[in-house]
């Protein structure tokens, strides 16, 4: 059995636990596709956000498939071009984000030998900062390698997307992020969390990218 269904399979005990419904892209309930079968390992649906949700996972030990995962571009851009369709049993779904994962996205981050999240109320307190933080317009932890790789997966993405609405890209990783308090030798597995950029309304009423993190 491959590493990767192996790593789906657990995101998705992880998923259900919290109510978060989920779809692998093998197997007896699954989510399929029309056009192409170029896709990616797992399709949510989020109750809270009402939004379907398309994953790219990978195990999160292997460095150089973590960079593969950039992929999840080529998944974006096929829909947006709509060179694919995805459904759930016979009914077609419209996809809000396309993400990565690992395994280590239980514990907040996508390397899994990523150590040491910084806490950015102490990192960095400018006024931007603490804005960001008070909309939640990202987590108040993050693991240093897991943040430039989704800052990296932005800038790439941000040259092939335009000013209107189009699906979002990010990752999934753990609400954790948000504690207070964050003891990484004792993690609590708390509910996932959707940390990406979608075409959003901003604090002045004008819609743009906009990066925000939210429960699932």
């Amino acid at each position: 059995m491959r590493t990767e269904l192996n790593v789906c399979k657990e995101l998705k005990k992880w998923f259900n636990r919290f109510g978060v419904k989920c779809w692998l892209n093998e197997g007896n309930d699954k989510f399929t596709t029309k056009l192409s079968q170029k896709k990616p390992d797992i399709i949510i649906y989020s109750v809270q956000l009402d939004q379907y949700i398309a994953i790219e996972v990978k195990s999160g030990g292997d460095k150089n498939a973590i960079r593969s995962g950039v992929k999840i571009l080529d998944y974006w851009k096929d829909y947006v071009d709509g060179k694919i369709k995805y459904y759930i049993e016979t009914k077609e779904i419209n996809i809000s984000s396309f993400c990565f994962a690992t395994l280590g996205a239980m514990n907040g981050k996508i390397f899994l030998d990523d150590n040491n999240p910084k806490d950015s109320y102490n990192d960095s307190k400018t006024q931007w900062k603490l804005t960001q933080l008070k909309h939640k317009l990202e987590p108040r932890w993050e693991y240093p390698k897991s943040k430039e790789y989704l800052r990296l997966l932005w800038a790439n993405w941000k040259r092939i997307r335009k000013k209107e609405y189009q699906p979002g890209v990010g990752v999934i990783l753990s609400n954790i992020l948000n504690y207070s308090d964050m003891d990484i030798k004792y993690l609590d597995i708390t509910h996932p969390l959707l940390f990406d950029m979608q075409w959003r309304m901003s604090f002045r009423n004008k819609e743009q990218w906009r990066q925000k993190n939210f429960i699932l």
